[in-house]
């Protein structure tokens, strides 16, 4: 049986599944974020282990979730296709956008907070102002449901992962696809950047771990063959050392990316996990799915028992080998700019 980390804290609250969480630096508070199928926005007091405020104003499951740099605007999407922007501190409804017909799944800001951008179901990318929230582009070009955006850590580019199995990466200046978009051998649930914005790591339903380049999209070197099912969501730590992977296997697994190789122990839940995220720091990691409950792990001393024993049997042998190109630019070059998106699939579409 492999070593498994203990959580440091449960924070117990949501009625129905945690669907996507986030972490937040206020000052010298940290907190986290949660939306659930409970049709709330939670925000948690990490060092209490409390619930600190609720976010009731959506008339459906909410799922896709982004916060400012500065804290005082938190944005969600429901499985009504509605986004709702909040203040933070009157929790007052400063927006309702309701373009989209289907689940919103993923929304990030651009790393200047001058765009937003979110995906859905209904397999639209859309792009908005977030001065005069109205729409910038209308993307329609995957063949289905669109699940997982990031934009570039330098917000020249955005990333769009697709049930039509690909990746296509947009000029976030101009809307026009950079390159051939990028084929996965199945439907793809979630992407990060590298620190850099020179790499692409994606995630998808076959349980296997996607490295390319941006600029040439070129894939670099074999899949990582990460998980026994479904992945959920990918976070990568803001240094860009380390990337977490969650999973319909029960299981959160860290990774490093400048070896490819398993990293600590295994963050082990009893039931399906829908999301992970990092905190500021890197020193802790939020997750949550079907025990309807955001769980917060200690991941600091992970690094002086790195586990290098034989690999577990469903990792790929070579998935640790570098390529050529990777070590030519290796993946943590400079310092991450800007929080990485979280996205999940929701509970009702699960065996999708």
């Amino acid at each position: 049986m492999e070593p498994s980390l203990s959580p440091i804290r449960s924070l117990r609250g949501h009625t129905d599944h945690v669907q996507e969480v986030a972490f937040l630096k206020n000052g010298n508070k940290l907190k986290v974020l949660s939306t659930s199928s409970d049709k709330t926005v939670r925000i948690w007091d990490v060092n209490k282990g409390k619930q600190e405020n609720s976010f009731e104003g959506h008339g459906s499951e909410t799922c896709g979730l982004a916060i400012s740099m500065d804290g005082r605007k938190i944005v969600s999407g429901a499985k009504d296709g509605k986004i709702i922007i909040w203040d933070t501190d009157t929790k007052e409804i400063i927006r309702c956008l309701s373009h989209h017909t289907d689940w919103v799944i993923c929304i990030q800001f651009s790393p200047d907070e001058k765009r937003l951008a979110s995906t859905s179901s209904d397999g639209t990318l859309k792009i908005w102002d977030t001065e005069t929230w109205k729409l910038v582009f209308d993307i329609d070009d995957h063949q289905d449901k669109v699940w997982t955006v990031a934009y570039s850590p330098n917000g020249t580019k955005i990333a769009s992962g697709s049930y039509d199995h690909t990746v296509r990466i947009w000029n976030a200046t101009t809307g026009k696809q950079q390159t051939q978009p990028l084929s996965h051998d199945a439907v793809v649930r979630s992407i990060v950047w590298s620190p850099d914005s020179r790499r692409l790591i994606s995630a998808c339903n076959d349980g296997q771990i996607y490295f390319w380049s941006a600029p040439t999209g070129a894939q670099l070197g074999s899949p990582l063959r990460a998980h026994l099912d479904k992945i959920r969501l990918l976070a990568i730590s803001p240094d860009g050392e380390l990337i977490a992977s969650a999973s319909v296997d029960h299981t959160v697994r860290l990774w490093s990316t400048s070896t490819r190789k398993p990293f600590g122990r295994v963050l082990q839940h009893a039931d399906e996990i829908n999301t992970v995220a990092f905190s500021p720091d890197g020193q802790l990691v939020a997750t949550g799915g079907r025990e309807n409950t955001v769980f917060l792990w200690d991941i600091s001393q992970e690094s002086t028992i790195m586990r290098n024993a034989v690999s577990p049997s469903f990792i790929s042998p070579a998935s640790h080998v570098t390529s050529y190109i990777d070590q030519q630019a290796p993946i943590l070059s400079q310092p991450l700019q800007h929080r990485s998106s979280h996205q999940m699939e929701l509970s009702s579409q699960q065996n999708l």
